[in-house]
């Protein structure tokens, strides 16, 4: 038999059951996804994140000019499959970056509160960019799209903040979102399947992290995102690949460990993501 979390007091006989299952409950699950006000840091283990050199990038950030007088701090970044399901795919901060301008807030601990302000909203430029993993002190090939919150160094209110981030402390970044676009992928055989399998293997390869599963069965495509009211410095980031990015370098993190999959019974296996030991 066949578990998935799901559908917790269900068991499935095969896989195409536990298909049908999901696609008969599909705009329910996207629905509900869609609802929700989500902190990125719920989302999955966090690694922290260094302090980076921006500088050594300039030339890929769309004429950004970079200043030494700033923080760069990604709040979030792409293709990286969560512990939700999620994939979050370039492009996803567009929308949200023109829509949000100006309207955001850098906080503590998601708590928007005046004394948690780390920068007001008017002080903050949001941007979107293009960057290596490996800037992040990631070990996945290629690059990542990250929102990145641009705030002058002499905008930062909380004192205790500003000495994490210029001493280059581990610090970590969080993001409060809802999605908007969503889109699911499924490894279906069935015809009737074909929108899901198409998603699957268009996507499927852009997952940075695919090596760490044994087997990815379904996920979610997050297409468009919106930055909602703030986002957050904590101390559990999101999806291992949030982080400062200022003028200092740092050697790349440890390859976050993968969490362990439970132990079935002779009886019954589980189709989640599969995650390697």
């Amino acid at each position: 038999m066949i578990k998935s979390h799901y559908f917790p007091d269900k068991s499935f006989e095969t896989k195409e059951d536990l298909f049908k299952e999901l696609k008969e409950n599909l705009d329910f699950f996207i629905d509900k996804k869609k609802s929700e006000i989500q902190k990125s840091c719920d989302k999955g283990t966090a690694v922290s994140c260094k302090s980076l050199d921006l500088l050594k990038f300039e030339d890929q950030l769309k004429g950004i000019k970079i200043d030494d007088n700033f923080y760069y701090i990604a709040v979030n970044s792409t293709k990286i499959l969560d512990s939700h399901d999620d994939l979050h795919v370039d492009g996803i901060w567009n929308k949200s970056v023109k829509e949000q301008q100006g309207k955001v807030y850098l906080v503590a601990d998601h708590e928007l509160c005046i004394e948690n302000v780390i920068v007001r909203k008017e002080h903050i430029e949001m941007f979107t960019a293009s960057i290596p993993f490996s800037m992040l002190g990631k070990p996945y090939d290629g690059n990542t799209q990250a929102l990145i919150y641009k705030v002058a160094k002499s905008q930062v209110k909380n004192e205790i903040v500003k000495e994490w981030l210029d001493s280059g402390d581990s610090i970590e970044a969080s993001v409060r979102m809802q999605y908007v676009t969503i889109l699911f992928a499924m490894d279906s055989n069935n015809p009737e399947d074909e929108t899901e399998k198409r998603n699957y293997d268009a996507y499927i390869d852009t997952i940075a992290n695919k090596n760490e599963f044994e087997y990815i069965p379904y996920f979610f495509i997050i297409k468009e995102a919106k930055n909602v009211k703030e986002s957050s410095l904590v101390v559990f980031g999101s999806n291992h690949t949030t982080g400062v990015l200022n003028t200092k370098e740092d050697e790349p993190d440890d390859k976050p460990t993968p969490y362990k999959e439970e132990p079935a019974t002779e009886a019954t296996q589980t189709i989640e993501r599969r995650r390697r030991n």
